[in-house]
């Protein structure tokens, strides 16, 4: 059965205007994919990509990007994995053109490190200056808040979505994997996973936060064969990290594929990465 779709919820407010003499506040929103059925139903919370720049809630598909075809959309994945019983958000957060201004204290030990390679690419196809790491570590600080903000609705209005807040799960894909990431395992969001695609935490902060390990939730991380290379070599560094801390963590390598690839793609585990997420999502909620 087709899955229920209300747009443009609400989910709070957050300022943009960093540079402005006087910044001000915006409404973030989120989608809703409701399954059918009695519920409460498990969630499955996620966040798109696009190199903390473009992208939205309903469209994260860019075509023809990657070498291979392109990618699948977080919204359609939502639509997808509703179908198959889970309450699925797919949420907006502030990008960079919006200049936005995090509250609190930063979650990032070390700004400089922030990989800027896919970044100057993007500001550079839509025009933007040159922007530094410190300014991105700034933006990612208010994505990863703004995604703690839409889970901390979801757990207030669970009701309204006939949601079981007990069973919830953190995804996405590139900057919205790194913003579920950061909220799982930084601000310590609760939940029962994180599935991240091609989305890696830098390894200083991936020390820091599994200094700490228990109650942490168990990662799927889906990262391309042919993958950006900061991703390459984080994914690895990143699940060998949770071993080390005794955290669940396993790592899927689509195969002949770069950083954009279909859900259909077919994965080092034998099973496509729509599989891979099904099977992580059934486990984690079951």
């Amino acid at each position: 059965m087709a899955p229920t779709i209300l747009r443009d919820i609400p989910y709070t407010e957050a300022l943009v205007g960093y540079a402005d003499d006087a910044p001000h506040k915006v409404p973030l929103r989120l989608d809703a994919y409701l399954p059918e059925g009695r519920g409460p139903h498990p969630v499955l919370v996620v966040a798109f990509g696009g190199a903390f720049h473009r992208g939205s809630k309903s469209n994260d598909a860019f075509p023809g990007v990657g070498d291979a075809g392109d990618n699948t959309a977080m919204a359609e994945y939502c639509r997808r994995f509703a179908a198959q019983g889970f309450a699925c958000f797919s949420i907006d957060y502030r990008l960079a053109p919006s200049d936005p201004v995090p509250a609190g204290p930063p979650i990032i030990a070390q700004p400089d490190l922030v990989p800027m390679g896919r970044i100057a690419q993007v500001r550079e196809i839509m025009g933007l200056p040159p922007a530094t790491a410190a300014d991105m570590a700034r933006t990612m600080e208010a994505g990863i808040e703004d995604f703690v903000a839409a889970v901390a609705f979801l757990r207030t209005e669970h009701a309204r979505f006939n949601i079981d807040t007990s069973r919830i799960v953190l995804g996405g894909w590139s900057a919205g994997a790194r913003c579920a990431l950061y909220a799982a395992y930084g601000r310590r969001v609760t939940c029962r996973g994180v599935i991240a695609l091609s989305g890696v935490l830098q390894p200083d902060d991936t020390a820091r936060f599994l200094a700490t390990p228990k109650g942490l939730p168990p990662l799927l991380l889906i990262a391309a064969e042919r993958d950006l290379g900061y991703i390459q070599e984080g994914a690895g560094t990143n699940i060998a990290a949770f071993a080390a801390a005794g955290v669940p963590g396993h790592l899927a390598r689509v195969l002949g594929y770069d950083h954009w690839y279909p859900a259909e793609a077919p994965t080092d585990a034998g099973a496509s990465v729509q599989a891979m997420m099904q099977a992580a999502l059934d486990s984690f909620t079951g």
